[in-house]
């Protein structure tokens, strides 16, 4: 029987992923004759279970040996030997990885990872010199004050119906169940919540996944930390959104690349711009359901120019996708991860704008060809995420709450939206102009000629209001923001929006008021 002849001997090493493995050792069965020519092969569960690997990962390498020319397959009757197949193997060239993680195949190696992964003397500078320009008012967790963007509404996260949840979790525990979820953890991630999410981004995003394809990070920061670590080398450029997050940014520095600041327009990131400006950039890392902060989406012409430029050239894409389950209005354009099918694209989401932040748990689906890699490295930072914290969300998702609360928190996060709106146009209309946000947990709004972002921030800041400038999430000197600020909603009643926008037009007036001369003169 084939199956039993094949000769395909697998290690698990991260610098080369067993799809690859796979596809090599087909490909040289198939040239040196082992496998003949129109010969059917064992079905992809078969050599799965035959081989003890995930029948995803056979997948990926029946794709690589068909997009080679090795393979074929006839609709209905199962995937065939070329009839003529390539006379050599052809070895495709492995993903780039940094070599200090790349050696990493066990925990045995942590101490040299540690070295690449953390350098306390280096971070000060690294991460200071990317959060220089924050307000110092944004550095600090507190509780949440008008306007602070992209939190949550904490006031009508169901809290019984979690404490429930978490109480059944704790009753059931016995002997087996105490020792499977309160001891050591995957580092991919507790195994339900992925396939819950894979179901997830397939019914709100069009993204075709597995499980195995999803790794859970304590929240999207250390999947964009753990991707630059591991993808890029010293002096590597990465293409960044001007304004934009400024954790890409601290990461990019911290990795010894260099961020490429590249400004957005009304269509988002301006990829013509920065494929010009950095022609050998790596990696690129964009926002496109909802730039952060400005608040458009990447038009589908550039959302397939990045994918081409990735295909073309072997670059990465980080996919941020921070919040599109709260869009209010339209269609949500295909993501860039379904544009490419998980080729060259990292998709990232997380549970802290969704749920609540003090879970910290957020996700990255990562191409099939970094997945062991990735999880290698996973188990240096940070080992894995906590156990029971990830059995909750899974429960929450697989039972329907996960999607019944997104629903009524978009019909909330409208109402205080439209609330905002109207009371910034009512009462501070002479100070400001906002728009509406499509999706999202914050509107953008310009200030008058002659008001100061930065002076509103720090005046607003003394009086217990928080106003983000978007100067601060700006690097290009060029990229001109000077004069606009978000104005956050979403955790906020209409009351404490009242008071707030009360404040501020207070601060406002003090700002523009000219002080009439002392009496007597």
């Amino acid at each position: 029987m084939l199956l039993d002849a094949l000769g395909l001997n697998l290690e698990r090493r991260p610098d080369s992923p067993l799809y690859r493995q796979i596809y090599e050792g087909l490909a040289a069965e198939i040239v040196g004759g082992t496998i003949k020519p129109g010969q059917r092969l064992p079905s992809t569960r078969d050599l799965a279970q035959s081989l003890g690997v995930s029948r995803n990962t056979i997948m990926l390498a029946f794709e690589q040996l068909a997009a080679e020319g090795y393979l074929e397959g006839l609709s209905g009757s199962g995937t065939y030997v070329s009839r003529e197949p390539p006379a050599e193997v052809i070895v495709p060239a492995a993903p780039r990885i940094n070599p200090a993680i790349r050696a990493a195949g066990s925990l045995d190696r942590s101490a040299e990872l540690g070295v690449a992964i953390e350098e306390p003397e280096d971070l000060p500078a690294a991460f200071g010199g990317a959060l220089a320009h924050a307000p110092q008012t944004l550095r600090h967790m507190r509780r949440p004050v008008p306007f602070r963007s992209n939190f949550p509404a904490l006031d009508a996260f169901p809290v019984p119906l979690w404490a429930k949840l978490a109480a059944d979790l704790y009753r059931q525990l016995d002997a087996d169940t105490a020792n499977h979820l309160m001891g050591e953890g995957d580092p991919q991630g507790y195994a339900p919540l992925r396939a819950a999410i894979a179901r997830h981004v397939a019914s709100g995003r069009g993204i075709d996944c597995s499980a195995d394809n999803i790794i859970i990070f304590a929240g999207a920061q250390q999947a964009i930390d753990l991707a630059c670590r591991l993808l890029l080398m010293p002096e590597d450029e990465v293409i960044c959104e001007d304004p934009g997050y400024d954790g890409i940014y601290a990461s990019t520095i911290a990795t010894g690349a260099t961020p490429v600041p590249v400004a957005v327009d009304a269509d988002g990131l301006d990829v013509d711009r920065a494929l010009a400006g950095a022609p050998h950039a790596r990696m690129v890392y964009v926002s496109p359901s909802k730039q952060f902060p400005l608040g458009m989406s990447l038009s589908l012409a550039r959302r397939q120019a990045l994918v081409d430029w990735a295909q073309r050239t072997g670059g990465w894409i980080i996919e941020d996708d921070y919040d599109s389950e709260f869009r209010y209005a339209g269609r949500p354009l295909p993501s860039l991860y379904a544009l490419d099918r998980g080729r060259h694209v990292l998709y990232l989401g997380t549970f802290s704008k969704t749920l609540f932040p003090a879970l910290r748990l957020g996700f990255a689906i990562v191409p099939g060809p970094l997945v062991e890699a990735f999880v290698s490295a996973r188990t240096v930072v940070g080992r894995y995420s906590p156990i029971l914290e990830q059995v909750l969300v899974a429960r929450f998702m697989l039972e329907g709450h996960f999607a019944s609360h997104v629903r009524k928190m978009r019909k909330l996060y409208a109402q205080r939206q439209a609330h905002l709106l109207a009371r910034v146009g009512s009462r501070l209309g002479a100070f400001m102009t906002a728009q509406p946000t499509d999706t999202g947990m914050e509107i953008v709004a310009r200030l008058a000629p002659g008001l100061s972002a930065r002076t509103l921030a720090r005046a607003a800041a003394r009086v217990g209001l928080e106003i983000m400038p978007l100067s601060a999430l700006a690097r290009h000197p060029d990229t001109d923001v000077d004069d606009y600020i978000t104005l956050g909603f979403s955790p906020f009643s209409q009351n404490q929006i009242n008071e707030g926008v009360e404040r501020l037009r207070k601060v406002l007036m003090e700002l523009t008021s000219v002080s009439a001369p002392p009496s007597g003169l």
